[in-house]
């Protein structure tokens, strides 16, 4: 979804490369913002342990970085009594019998030594595959902070990344909520998710002087509860037309997969 909005115009030298911790801080300081935050803790082995005895499921991610290079999901598996942990790298998946074996392949995997534990989120799915929107958010001449339009990803069916580039598929907001709403509860939700797109951009702000653009990672769950991934500071330009033709290829092949 594209709206028609008007961005500041204004010449200026590009933000800093944004850091996860640092933006997960100032965020988790805004009451409004912080109950649509997954729990993030800087990654030791005592916080993996703890996270993943408090979750089923937690991503491992560099502080810094992008694409979805570096990020791993890490599971926690009950069998009767025993568990086992898997570890999703890419398109592989590993499984350790304890916890500490799966720790210690993580730290060997890393593409830096500084690494985030996030808490995971139970997204919801297009065609099976995990979903997220990504939101390209602009500062206005009044300085408020709009939503440009929406980019839709599915993950690749083996990834669980969603990022177009490492093989994740663009889906429009209106077929990825298609199966879970109606057209107006996605307007409700298209709302929402606009309004705290906004919020997030005006508490960041401060920290970024002259920063026109955001690119704000979202997700959902079952009760199409919003859970902010992360914001990028430096997020690559969209070309809607292109994304619009990308739309229309993937519900073009979707329907002939439904045939």
């Amino acid at each position: 979804m594209r709206q028609r909005i008007t961005a500041v115009s204004i010449k200026t030298k590009k933000p800093a490369k944004g850091i996860k911790w640092d933006h997960y801080c100032e965020l988790m300081k805004n009451s409004q913002i912080n109950r649509n935050l997954p729990i993030t803790m800087k990654l030791t082995k005592k916080s993996f342990l703890a996270m993943l005895t408090r979750f089923r499921t937690v991503y491992v991610k560099p502080n810094q970085g992008a694409f979805g290079v570096g990020v791993m999901q890490v599971q926690r598996i009950e069998h009767g009594k025993s568990r086992i942990y898997r570890v999703h790298l890419g398109s592989q998946q590993k499984r350790f019998q304890s916890i500490e074996n799966a720790y210690d392949y993580v730290l060997a995997n890393r593409v830096n030594t500084d690494y985030l534990v996030q808490q995971g989120i139970d997204l919801l799915q297009w065609n099976k595959r995990p979903f997220d929107l990504r939101l390209m958010i602009t500062k206005q001449k009044d300085t408020t902070w709009r939503n440009e339009g929406f980019v839709g990803r599915a993950a690749h069916p083996k990834k669980i990344v969603t990022n177009i580039r490492s093989g994740g598929t663009a889906v429009s907001i209106e077929h990825l909520l298609a199966p879970y709403t109606n057209r107006a509860t996605q307007q409700k939700i298209i709302r929402k998710l606009n309004i705290l797109g906004a919020r997030i951009c005006k508490q960041l702000e401060k920290n970024y002087p002259g920063i026109q653009l955001f690119g704000i990672d979202m997700g959902m769950d079952k009760n199409l509860k919003p859970w902010v991934i992360e914001v990028n500071t430096r997020p690559e330009k969209i070309c809607w037309k292109c994304m619009r033709k990308l739309y229309k290829k993937t519900a073009q092949s979707n329907l002939k997969k439904a045939k």
